[in-house]
């Protein structure tokens, strides 16, 4: 059996187990003892990603895992030892949505870039520009100086993804960036 497949039957048995939780004796349900509102959220959360997990359309299985969550717990109505609850419906809604929509960005994102390296892109301001090219300028003027005069300590800086070595003297504090 592939992974897939087990990963699909695994959410089908979840989706039963939270039936019965939903629908069995209420003695039966283990509780954590941090309140109902938290069972619910987590509960809903962990069962929205395992099956998220299985198929792979995160806003289909959100829309329907809320939908499923507001039919469980209006179905509550018919069990002799509980009562439905608009709050606890909310709360597991809330589960399904907090696991779903980071779900389905993690999805998109994998599926865009299917294998390919990613590439940042960063927006530099000109001002921004203005000063690398100083800075790079200033630089390399000091490379080509650095056989003639003691080196000065500094930090190096990192800009957009190179280092460059600053030097602090006495003129270029003075000086504005």
């Amino acid at each position: 059996m592939s992974t897939k497949t087990l990963t699909k039957v695994c959410s089908v048995a979840a989706l039963l187990v939270l039936v019965f939780a939903a629908l069995g004796p209420g003695k039966w349900i283990p509780r954590s003892g941090y309140g109902w509102q938290v069972d619910h959220f987590v509960c809903y959360f962990a069962f929205t990603l395992m099956i998220c997990r299985a198929w792979p359309r995160a806003i289909i299985v959100g829309g329907a895992m809320t939908a499923f969550a507001v039919l469980l717990e209006g179905l509550q109505a018919f069990t002799p030892d509980r009562i439905p609850d608009l709050h606890a419906a909310l709360y597991s809604a809330g589960g399904v949505m907090g696991a779903a929509l980071p779900a389905h960005v993690v999805m998109r994102a994998k599926k865009r870039l299917n294998g390919t390296v990613l590439q940042v892109k960063l927006g530099v301001s000109s001002s921004v520009r203005k000063v690398h090219t100083e800075l790079l300028t200033a630089f390399r003027r000091d490379r080509a100086l650095e056989g003639h005069s003691a080196r000065a300590a500094g930090k190096s800086m990192t800009i957009i993804g190179r280092p460059i070595p600053i030097r602090l003297t006495a003129s270029r504090l003075r000086q504005p960036l």
